[in-house]
């Protein structure tokens, strides 16, 4: 059995829909109500490790609300032999390969590493092209056979 490369497929990239910031914001709020209960009942005889684990949880939440407004948009391309990230101009496309992190069905979670260490995370949903959701599922998955890599 051949197992001949995908065609050419150009898949927009989406921000992730409001409900799982909502849900990001929850959880934060939750552990800040753990981080402060754990202070008031006495997280030890100094009180360093409590301004620590809040110096921490306000460096995270900061960083997590930069990912969150900045979230990559643009189009993912597979011409038919390589994965290009194309982000909004004047930057020119990035060749890499995706990495399926989460599979919702109806979305996908992907990590796509690029040149050097560069990693950028791409979220990808059935509604942005329904007609096309399924030939992106099957290219993502799809990994050449053991001829192909000559």
């Amino acid at each position: 059995m051949t197992r001949t490369a995908p065609p050419r497929l150009l898949y927009a990239l989406v921000r992730p829909p409001a409900s799982v910031g909502w849900g990001l914001a929850a959880l934060a709020g939750l552990s800040a109500a753990g981080l402060l209960a754990w202070a008031l009942q006495g997280a030890g005889p100094q009180p360093w490790p409590a301004a620590l684990g809040l110096l921490l949880w306000l460096a995270l939440g900061a960083r997590a609300w930069r990912c969150w407004q900045r979230w990559l948009q643009g189009r993912l391309e597979w011409d038919g032999a390589q994965w290009w990230l194309h982000r909004p101009l004047p930057a020119a496309p990035l060749p890499g390969q995706p990495q399926v992190c989460w599979d919702g069905q109806d979305f996908l979670l992907l990590c796509f590493a690029g040149p050097g260490r560069r990693r950028n995370w791409l979220w990808l949903s059935r509604a942005s092209a329904p007609a096309l959701w399924g030939d992106l599922r099957r290219t993502v998955y799809w990994r050449p056979g053991p001829a192909q890599h000559a």
